[in-house]
C-alpha cells in the first residue's frame, strides 16, 4: 500500500507539472498576441509563421503529455489490476490455509480417538499382565518358603554333623593324651627300675662296681632320654598325623558342601526356568485347543510330552485321564497343534524339558 501510494502521488505530480507547463505555453501565447505591431509587413508574417510554429510546439508537446499522461494511467491502472490478482490470489491462499487447518484439526481429533482406543487397550493389557505377575509372585513366594524350609532342614542336619564331629576330635585328642601320660608312666617306670637296678649293683659291688654302676646309671639316664625323645617325637608325630587328616576330612567335608551348594543353586535356576517354561506351554497349548461337543465343564488331565531338538513334539501320553476319552484326545490334539513348543536357551533346562509331564485344566 506504501508503494502504490508513493507511485499514485508521484504520477499525479507529473501530471500537475505539465498542466502547469500547458498554461505557461499559452500566458506566452498571449503575450506574443497583445504586444504593439512595431514591424513591417515582413515582420508580422514572420511573427505570425513565428507563432504558429509556437502553437504547433505547444500542441505536439501537448499531445506528448497527453500521451505521456495516458501511458501513466493505463501503466497504473495495470499496477492496480496485479495489485487486485495478487490481492485475490492472497484470498485464494489463505481460504486454502484455512480449509487445511480444518482438515488438519479432524484429522488430529481422528488420531486423537485412536491413541485414546490404543491407551484403553493397553491399560486392559497391562492389567491382564500384572494379574499374571501376581499370579507370578504368588508362585515364587511359595517356591521361597519352600526353599527356606529346606535351607532349615540343611542347617539343622549340617549343626547337627558338626557336634558331632568335634565330639569326636575330643575323644581322640582325649585317647592321644591318655596314650602320651601311659607312655611317660612307662618311662617313669623304667627310669625307676634302672636305678633300683643301679642301687643293687653297687651295693653288691661295693666301691669295686661303682664305676660300673655309674656307668649303667649314665646308660640308664641315657635311655631314658631316649625313651623321652623318641616318646615326643611319637607324640608329635601322632599330632601331626591326626591334625593332617582332620585338616583333610575338613577341606574333603568343605568341597561335598560347596558342591553340593552349587548344585542345588543349579537344580533351583532349572526348576525356575522349567517351570516358567511348563507355564508358557501349558499357555500355548490351551489356545491350541478346541472344546469338543457336549463336553463338561471343569475337566483335567495330566499329559506326559516327550520332544524333540528345537521343540517339535515327539510323543504325547496321558498319564492320569479325566474320565473323559474324548476330552483326552482333544487335549493330546492341542499338544500336536502347539508345536514347535517354545524352548529355553539354556541347554540344561533344555534338557529337562525333553521329557516333561504337566496338568491340562483349560477352565
Amino acid at each position: 500500500m506504501k508503494k502504490t501510494f508513493v507511485e499514485n502521488f508521484l504520477a499525479g505530480s507529473y501530471s500537475f507539472l505539465l498542466h502547469i507547463l500547458i498554461l505557461a505555453l499559452f500566458i506566452v501565447g498571449m503575450d506574443f498576441n497583445s504586444s504593439p505591431r512595431k514591424l513591417a509587413n515582413s515582420e508580422d508574417v514572420e511573427i505570425v509563421q513565428a507563432k504558429m510554429l509556437d502553437q504547433d510546439l505547444v500542441d505536439q508537446e501537448v499531445a506528448k503529455l497527453e500521451e505521456l499522461e495516458k501511458k501513466e494511467r493505463d501503466a497504473e491502472a495495470e499496477r492496480q489490476r496485479k495489485i487486485d490478482e495478487k490481492l485475490e490470489e492472497a484470498q485464494k491462499a489463505l481460504e486454502q490455509k484455512e480449509q487445511e487447518a480444518q482438515d488438519m484439526e479432524q484429522r488430529a481429533m481422528l488420531e486423537k480417538e485412536r491413541r485414546k482406543q490404543e491407551a484403553e487397550k493397553e491399560q486392559q493389557r497391562i492389567k491382564e499382565l500384572e494379574k499374571q505377575r501376581e499370579l507370578e509372585e504368588e508362585k515364587r513366594q511359595q517356591a521361597e518358603k519352600q526353599r527356606k524350609l529346606e535351607e532349615q532342614r540343611k542347617q539343622k542336619a549340617e549343626q547337627e554333623r558338626i557336634a558331632a564331629e568335634e565330639k569326636r576330635k575330643a575323644e581322640e585328642a582325649a585317647k592321644a593324651k591318655a596314650e602320651a601320660e601311659r607312655r611317660e608312666q612307662e618311662a617313669a617306670k623304667a627310669k625307676a627300675e634302672a636305678e633300683r637296678k643301679a642301687e643293687e649293683a653297687r651295693k653288691r659291688q661295693a666301691e669295686e662296681e661303682a664305676k660300673r654302676a655309674e656307668e649303667a646309671k649314665r646308660k640308664a639316664e641315657e635311655e631314658a632320654r631316649k625313651a623321652e625323645e623318641e616318646r615326643k617325637l611319637a607324640a608329635e608325630q601322632a599330632k601331626r598325623e591326626a591334625e593332617e587328616a582332620e585338616r583333610k576330612a575338613a577341606e574333603a567335608e568343605l568341597q561335598r558342601q560347596l558342591q553340593q551348594e552349587q548344585d542345588e543353586r543349579e537344580a533351583i535356576r532349572i526348576r525356575g526356568i522349567v517351570d516358567n517354561y511348563s507355564f508358557q506351554i501349558q499357555q500355548r497349548v490351551k489356545r491350541f485347543w478346541t472344546r469338543p461337543v457336549n463336553t463338561q465343564s471343569g475337566l483335567q488331565c495330566t499329559i506326559r510330552v516327550t520332544l524333540l531338538p528345537g521343540g517339535d513334539v515327539r510323543n504325547v501320553t496321558i498319564v492320569k485321564s479325566s474320565g473323559n476319552p474324548v476330552f483326552d484326545r482333544s487335549a493330546e490334539n492341542a499338544v500336536y497343534k502347539a508345536a514347535p513348543l517354545p524352548q529355553p536357551s539354556d541347554p540344561k533346562a533344555a534338557e529337562a524339558l525333553r521329557d516333561f509331564q504337566f496338568i491340562f485344566k483349560p477352565e
